[in-house]
């Protein structure tokens, strides 16, 4: 049999808004990430930031014979000069604004394809971004064999187009299926303590420690004791007015058994509050914020996570526990968790023959110099 026939539309704004039910059905019989790739966080985004720093979207629909939609390409595109007076127009993955403007974060950044197509769907797609006019692709936060997909199609006909690494990051997904205790006993014992059998501690010299729902009308104040945490712990907020706004816009656009927002309450007061979504298989852990100094045997926010861990064992729609990507203040402590590493790839393809000249010349400098150079020059 032949490959199916795959026509590939360029869609509007307007397109975007009202693409919510069939985006869906399509990201549900893909491998793409349930959360960051779904039209709630993307539209979402676009709608936060799109106009506000002036991107033009790039949004592509691969349809079949019959007209259902069976793949998704979502960027955008946007033009700065350098500081020497080079114009650059980069075509930029929805989600993540690289040398831009600080937005939120969008991991597992990837096309949206019907399973079974991936080749031949991605060919079109990427055959119809190729033709619009950019010197660069950045592509943040993908995975490795995602990555490998993208540059055969890139590639396809033998176009120039090279590939420049940019950033690696690591991520933990903690495995959820099977027993809480048997994962708790192949933990370490220091993060065993501060997962769990601090509760204990807590109740005997403390009291009560309380998990509670957010509900929607405590939204406000949830992001608002975030804030303060993050502002005690880090010298500023977790989110500013555009970020909050857009989680909000999410949130409200996601059916209610996905919200995991949570809080550990002491006395009354709110001394820690975690901030989860649940999508697909998996429940991330996006943000977490809470109370330093409220005891100097209890670290908090990791007996929070226990918490959190320890409901997706109980919960069988739950296979995994998603804590992404990034670092904590003094250690990588989502190491310790037993969880898989996942490693995410930040690139860039550059096309126009001065850009590859001047990324080729680059591989030959000190890598310190090179980030010197690049941030000079905005590249």
């Amino acid at each position: 049999m032949g490959e199916p026939h795959i026509f590939v539309e360029r869609l509007t704004a307007d397109d975007f808004s009202k693409l919510a039910g069939e985006w869906q059905e399509v990201l549900e019989s893909s491998e793409a990430d349930p959360l960051f790739m779904s039209w709630p966080w993307l539209f979402s985004w676009w709608e936060i930031w799109g106009k506000d720093l002036g991107l033009e979207l790039a949004l592509f629909g691969a349809y079949d014979a019959n007209s259902r939609l069976v793949g998704l390409a979502p960027f955008y595109l946007h033009d700065f000069s350098s500081p020497f007076g080079l114009r650059i127009r980069r075509a930029h993955f929805l989600g993540n604004a690289w040398h831009i403007s600080p937005t939120v974060r969008t991991e597992y950044s990837s096309l949206i394809i019907k399973k079974g197509m991936e080749a031949v769907v991605t060919n079109a797609l990427l055959s119809e971004v190729t033709r619009l006019d950019w010197h660069e692709m950045v592509v943040c936060d993908q995975l490795l064999p995602e990555l490998s997909r993208w540059k055969r199609g890139l590639l396809l006909g033998g176009r120039k187009i090279a590939l420049v690494p940019r950033a690696r990051d690591i991520g933990v997904r903690v495995p959820t299926e099977g027993s809480f205790r048997e994962w708790l006993r192949k933990l370490g014992a220091n993060t065993r303590l501060k997962l769990y059998n601090r509760r204990e501690y807590i109740k005997q010299k403390r009291g009560d420690l309380v998990l509670t729902r957010v509900t929607e009308k405590q939204m406000a104040g949830f992001f608002e004791h975030l804030n303060e945490f993050h502002r005690h712990r880090w010298g500023k907020s977790c989110f500013d007015d555009k970020a909050v706004a857009f989680h909000k816009k999410v949130i409200a656009r996601l059916q209610h058994h996905q919200l995991g927002l949570t809080a550990l309450e002491f006395n009354g007061e709110t001394v820690s509050v975690l901030y989860d979504i649940l999508a697909g298989s998996s429940r991330y852990n996006l943000q977490a914020g809470f109370q330093e100094g409220f005891d100097r045997k209890v670290a908090l926010g990791t007996l929070h996570l226990g918490y959190a861990i320890e409901e997706c064992f109980s919960a069988e729609s739950v296979r995994s526990y998603d804590l992404l990507a990034g670092y904590g203040k003094n250690s990588f402590y989502k190491s310790r968790f037993q969880g898989e590493t996942v490693q995410f790839v930040t690139v860039q393809f550059a096309r126009h023959p001065l850009m590859r000249g001047i990324y080729r010349a680059q591989a030959f400098l000190p890598g310190g110099v090179r980030r010197s150079l690049n941030r000079l020059a905005r590249l």
